[in-house]
Order: structure tokens, then C-alpha cells, then sequence
């Protein structure tokens, strides 16, 4: 019988499970979670969208509430970016 790695006994378990994450395949419809990063950038291009389409969700908000409170948002934060904006110039 060879002798092996005493490192390789100790962490064989570990490793199997490391080896199998890496090679597992996911679904292409399957949801990562986000890391802090990707969350930002997540929430700037929703930003940016809601910015877009401001005409048509301030009309659509004159009838359901939850959507008055999600352009009330969007215009405070549109604001505060323009703050920003002006502070870097």
C-alpha cells in the first residue's frame, strides 16, 4: 500500500466538496446570489430604468398607491444623484 499525503486524508472531504462546486452546472434559469458589488450595479440599472419610464409610472401611480411610494423614491433619489453630481463639479 503507498503511503499518502497526510494533507490530502485531513482535507479529502473538503476537497470532494470544493471539486464538486466547481464542476456542478447549474440551470440557465437558476438565480445566483448577488454579491455586495453586483447588488449596487443592480440597483443603478433599476434605477435607471424607473428613471426611463418616470412619465408612465407617475400616471399608472394616480391609481395604485404602492407605485406612488416607488416614484416618490424615484424622485429622491434622482435629486440626491443630482446633489452629487453638483458636489463633484
Amino acid at each position: 500500500m503507498e503511503v499518502v499525503n497526510p494533507f490530502i486524508l485531513k482535507n479529502k472531504e473538503r476537497m470532494m466538496v470544493f471539486l464538486d462546486q466547481l464542476s456542478a452546472i447549474g440551470d440557465p434559469g437558476t438565480i445566483h446570489p448577488l454579491t455586495q458589488a453586483d447588488t449596487a450595479k443592480e440597483l443603478a440599472t433599476l434605477h435607471h430604468i424607473c428613471v426611463a419610464h418616470l412619465a408612465e409610472l407617475q400616471a399608472v401611480a394616480k391609481v395604485n398607491s404602492n407605485l406612488r411610494t416607488l416614484v416618490t423614491v424615484i424622485e429622491m433619489l434622482t435629486k440626491h444623484k443630482q446633489k452629487y453630481l453638483e458636489k463633484i463639479r
